[in-house]
């Protein structure tokens, strides 16, 4: 009987600590915590990772998937030059921005109104000229971007609102246009030295093509600091420009001579920097506004380009040769969808290099926009100018794509989704230059060198 009971107890003992152990394998087994790789900061640094006691992997910076560079799918990041700084307004505000830590300083431009048809003018000698508003009179203010206090060179009359202004290529003369208000009253063009502007020509609101300055004749001879290039905004206040014209201003009596017809939709986008080939468009168009708010309203209310066409012209008899195409114009397809628009197209400032976002938007709410980066090689002037066919850069995730300034003769910059960019256009490599809190254009770039 004892032996049967000691048999049972060591059964028993046995059993008991099988169970213990096979217990202790179904737990899992202790993983260290890893704390998160840090997301880049706007400077495109890394914040130091802090010790824990844990293990803690090496901060690596985040990709930004939201530029792909097809030609390049691994870019390297774009190492910029020190000492560069760009201009770009949000809200009702101007800022300068350091492309080497991204450093954010806000300029003491008061009175400032953000306006897509008045955007500020960078001067070469680095003054700002910007459109202003003090006790509801519209004027034109100037200030170093660094120091300084701001300068007021001209103000409108009471009632009217400046609508456009241009200034030549040497920095010396200005111009500048006002419409009434209420659309009752007279349009006035003013031109002339920064110094001492004058009024050189008013016609009647209601009397369209109702005038507006597009760019002065580009070069730095006489002719081009007296020759305004004009268009049409149709009685509106608003950043739309169709039809092109001429006016000599060292002629008082003449009258404005018609360059580009503006019948259906046709006019002006940009002109070759000291040159004076004209990038226009045969077709324009409204794009659905996108109900998500992603592209701010007074940016989706614009009319956009669905064609691309360049022609030289000839400062002499001031008429345009003949016209290379470079995005043709779209009619009667069954899906919007299908319908490129472009914005934003900007030269080099050698002349030699078109780059412009094409974008299309959903047919269904909220209407996103897609959009992609192309470039055009541009050669000759002239009768023997040619025009390449537009290649690739990139595209974007982003769902508001517009390009800035140029930080020399191969680095753009560009907005993207509260992202400030550059990037060069000959091998893709790009990097981030800041973030913003809103949307925000790109104005200028201070410290631009050649090359």
């Amino acid at each position: 009987m004892l032996a049967i009971i000691g048999m049972l107890l060591l059964l028993f003992s046995g059993l008991l600590t099988y169970s213990v152990v096979q217990t202790l394998s179904d737990l899992p087994t202790p993983v260290a915590r890893v704390r998160p790789t840090p997301r880049p900061s706007p400077t495109g640094r890394v914040p130091e990772a802090t010790p824990t006691g844990d293990v803690t992997p090496t901060a690596t910076p985040v990709p930004d998937t939201s530029i792909l560079v097809p030609n390049n799918p691994d870019p390297d990041t774009l190492q910029l030059a020190d000492g560069h700084y760009l201009i770009y307004e949000q809200d009702d505000n101007l800022y300068l921005v350091s492309t080497t830590d991204g450093t954010v300083t806000q300029i003491n431009a008061p009175n400032f109104v953000n306006s897509q048809a008045v955007p500020p003018i960078l001067t070469p000698s680095g003054q700002l000229i910007y459109r202003g508003n003090d006790n509801n009179i519209d004027g034109i203010w100037m200030i170093d971007v660094f120091s300084g206090t701001p300068t007021q060179i001209a103000s409108a009359s009471d009632g009217q609102v400046i609508t456009s202004m241009a200034l030549s290529d040497d920095g010396q003369m200005i111009a500048w246009t006002t419409e009434p208000q209420d659309g009752n009253g007279t349009i006035e063009m003013y031109a002339g030295p920064l110094s001492n502007p004058a009024l050189v020509y008013q016609q009647a609101a209601l009397d369209c093509p109702c005038y507006r300055i597009f760019s002065f004749l580009h070069g730095f001879t006489k002719q081009a600091d007296t020759t305004l290039l004009l268009t049409d905004d149709r009685g509106s206040h608003e950043a739309v420009q169709y039809g092109l014209w001429s006016l000599d201003l060292s002629n008082p009596q003449a009258l404005p001579q018609l360059i580009l017809d503006e019948n259906p939709s046709q006019g002006p986008l940009v002109m070759t920097p000291y040159g004076n080939a004209l990038l226009y468009s045969t077709n324009e168009g409204a794009v659905p506004v996108p109900t998500d708010k992603s592209v701010p309203e007074s940016v989706a209310a614009l009319s956009y380009a669905n064609s691309l066409s360049m022609a030289s012209l000839d400062s002499s008899t001031m008429s345009l040769g003949n016209a290379s195409v470079i995005l043709p114009e779209q009619h009667d397809l069954s899906n919007s969808a299908q319908y490129h628009w472009v914005t934003t197209p900007t030269f080099s400032p050698d002349g030699h290099t078109l780059v412009y976002v094409e974008f299309s938007s959903d047919d269904q709410e909220p209407y996103d926009r897609h959009s992609a980066i192309y470039t055009v090689q541009i050669s000759g002037s002239g009768a023997s100018l040619h025009v390449g066919k537009p290649q690739l850069l990139a595209t974007s995730t982003h769902l508001l794509v517009e390009l800035g300034p140029w930080l020399n003769n191969h680095i753009l910059t560009f907005y993207g989704d509260k992202t400030l960019y550059a990037i060069d256009v000959r091998t893709g490599n790009f990097t981030d230059v800041g973030q913003t809190s809103d949307y925000a254009r790109i104005l200028g770039a201070i410290g631009f060198s050649g090359g």
